[in-house]
This record gives structure tokens, sequence and C-alpha cells, in this order.
């Protein structure tokens, strides 16, 4: 069946397509009495505007880009709870990229390629950047900028963006605190890149900070890191505090690796939070189920901001004044402490 177009509207009113396409459009210079005829032949006549057309006409692709260094990382998960229900209520299409930035294996220039293919065939209008940087050829930030295509930072940042983000230094502050309020004082950190990962570092320096504020013992040993886990990464951790005499653990890395650290402490006879105490980070869902003392992070909700921000940039064009929205953390005691 031949799809329905503004030409056929035009001609059943007896107008040009012009006038169709511009009361379709909310132009004001069509009357309420044209533009209500051309809005009842549209629903008596099934039309369904083109929108690639449509885009490619006025330069725009009607979708936003989300990239993401692993689709199956809690964080990126929870991002993207947050992002689809809110991309649904908009009018834009949503395009998923993975570059699997951090592992030791290597992207093979995929996050370079993703950014640049972005940008030279137009594919989204705004980006929407999971724990990430742009990366890409000479000027990559200054192109996407003169190309008019919006960036949304989560939980990273560059010179020209929007930014979503949430207060790691305090987080890393709030699990040192109540871990020395409890009387500990040999208190450990468990923390990935430090490097690559802005959140990663952000909570290191933060505990390093509340370290020496609280009165806590900042030794070389207290910190262990790790670039990728390869499944091992939690129990090697535990292993070094136990030998370094460690007695709590600020698990940077999220709520999964302190589970992870509760039940291989079980495994060696440990007794939690008698021998070890341990607090986590996010609260995810299965943080209550394990009684975990954790730091919340509202992670969901960042996502639905991203959205909501990248919706405006496109449709204000906000090139120029950069929003950047922060979250807060809390601390939530369980069983773990």
């Amino acid at each position: 069946m031949k799809a329905i177009t503004i030409k056929d509207i035009g001609k059943k009113l007896d107008i040009s397509h012009t006038t169709v396409s511009r009361a379709i459009n909310g132009d004001t210079r069509i009357s309420k009495a044209t533009r209500d005829r051309v809005m009842q032949a549209v629903e008596e006549m099934h039309y369904s505007p083109n929108l690639a057309a449509r885009g490619l006409v006025r330069g725009k692709s009607n979708t936003i880009a989300v990239i993401t260094p692993s689709y199956f990382a809690n964080f990126s998960v929870d991002v993207m709870r947050g992002i689809e229900p809110e991309m649904i209520k908009t009018k834009y299409d949503i395009c998923y990229y993975t570059t699997s930035r951090y592992t030791t294996m290597g992207t093979q220039g995929m996050d370079e390629y993703i950014y640049e293919m972005i940008l030279n065939e137009k594919k989204a209008d705004a980006v929407i950047l999971i724990n990430g940087s742009l990366r890409g050829k000479k000027d990559i930030l200054k192109r996407y900028r003169e190309a008019g295509i919006h960036l949304v930072y989560v939980e990273g940042k560059d010179d020209w963006g929007h930014r979503v983000h949430y207060d790691n230094q305090r987080a890393a502050d709030m699990a040192v605190k109540h871990l020395v309020d409890s009387g500990r004082k040999k208190i450990g950190l468990l923390i990935g890149n430090i490097e690559w990962v802005e959140s990663m570092k952000e909570r290191h320096e933060g505990f390093k900070k509340a370290m020496q504020e609280y009165g806590g013992r900042l030794e070389k040993e207290s910190v262990f890191s790790f670039i990728e886990d390869f499944g091992d990464a939690v129990k090697n951790s535990l292993y070094h505090f136990i030998k370094n005499k460690i007695n709590a653990v600020y698990v940077g890395t999220g709520d999964e690796d302190a589970i992870k650290m509760i039940n291989e402490a079980k495994k060696l006879g440990l007794r939690v939070p008698e021998d070890i105490a341990i607090v986590g980070q996010d609260d995810i869902k299965m943080a209550a189920v394990a009684g975990l003392t954790t730091i919340r992070q509202p992670i969901t909700e960042m996502g639905q901001k991203a959205v909501e921000m990248a919706v405006s940039a496109i449709e204000q064009k906000e090139m120029k004044k950069m929003r950047d929205e922060t979250f807060y953390p809390e601390l939530i005691i369980r069983k773990t402490t």
C-alpha cells in the first residue's frame, strides 16, 4: 500500500503541500481553521511523517546516541534503565553503542571510530556518554561543537558539553567517616581504574582526604586498585587487606564487588562485620538482600536527567551555556558495619 504524503493531503484539501507542511509543524502563519482541516485529514488518511527524510532536509537525525564502555556493567545498566523510559516520552529515536574502552585487550580504535562515524555521518543530534570522554582525531570536540551535536556526560567531563555527575568525593568521605565512627582505624579502599575512569579517580581522592581528616591510618597498603577484573580482583584484594591487618573496607567499585567480598570473607572463616567491616557503593537492589551497608547513588535518576538535558539542548540549541547537574550520596546503614 502506497504511503500517504503531504501532497496527497494537499490535493484532497485543494491547498499546497507547503501549506500542509506548515500546518503540521505549527507554523503561526497558518490559520487555525486551515490547521484544523489539515490535522483532521492527517488522522483520516493515516498520514505518518517520514522522520528520516525530514531529518535530511533539516540536517538532523532525530536520534540521540548513547555510548557506554559496556552494555553489561552494573552502572551502565542502571543508567540505561533511566534513559529508556524517558526516551519513549520524546519524539527522538535512540541508538546504543559500546566501546569496550576499559579493557586490557584494547579497543582497536573502536571508540574513536564510533565518535567519528556519528559526527561524519550525522548519526545523532546529541550524544549521551556514560563513564567516558569524547575520543577521535584532531579537534574532535571542536568539530562536534561546530556540527551542532550536543554532548551530555554521565560521570565524565570535558572542556565542552553538559554534565550529569555524582559527588564521588563526598561518597568516599561518608564511607570513611562511618567506619571511623564505628571504631575502625585501619581502613582499606578497593577501587578501579583511577587513570581513565573519572568516578574512580574522584572516590580515590575523596578516600585519601577523608582518611587524613578523620584520623584513619592512610598507608600505601590501604588502597588496592585494578584496571580490569578477570574474576579474581575481589579475592586478591581481600587477601591483600587481611595481610596488612586492615579491618574495614570501602568498596568503591560498587555493591556487586562488596557482596563478592562478603562471600569471600565467609569462605575464609571471617565474620562480617566483627572481623572485617564492609561498605559498598551505589545501593543496587541486591545490596538490601545482602544486608550491605552502602553509599546510595541515584543512578537511574541520573539517566533520566541526561535525557532531559539532551532533549533540551537539541530543542533550545544550547551550544554556549553548559548545564552541570550534581547528584548527592546517602549513607544506608545495614548489617555489614
